[in-house]
């Protein structure tokens, strides 16, 4: 069985990058570019994961895992934040908020993304 992941990403070239990198291991890959398009997908699709960046158009990711977090059928998808704002602040905000954990897209290179959404797949869904 595919494990589903909602990417939400507002730049193209990291969506494309991404989405190969997650298909070629085997996901089932939806995307959304912004925000509110995240929001109208998990009205019908179920992802076992969603990649959440926090600037994107619309609606913003912290906005977003606000709303899954107050959702009842969706407040224990597992959310990992995908960002360039690696402080303490953000890091603080982004797990009060709720989120499963984050990575620093600068920090990592997709296919170790892709590895680290593959371990916390194993750890939550065993």
């Amino acid at each position: 069985m595919a494990y589903k992941i909602l990417l939400a990403e507002d730049d193209i070239q990291l969506i494309d990058m991404y989405k190969r990198k997650f298909e070629l291991e085997g996901f089932e890959v939806h995307v959304a570019e912004d925000g509110q398009a995240a929001l109208d997908q998990l009205e019908t699709f179920t992802p076992d994961i969603i990649l959440l960046d926090i600037m994107m158009p619309k609606v913003n990711g912290l906005e977003v895992l606000k709303n899954i977090r107050q959702t009842p059928d969706k407040q224990d998808m597992l959310v990992i934040i995908l960002t360039n704002l690696g402080n303490e602040a953000t890091s603080e905000e982004i797990y009060k908020i709720g989120a499963t954990d984050y990575i620093v897209k600068a920090d990592m290179t997709p296919i170790e993304v892709v590895n680290k959404v593959k371990e916390i797949l194993k750890y939550y869904k065993k």
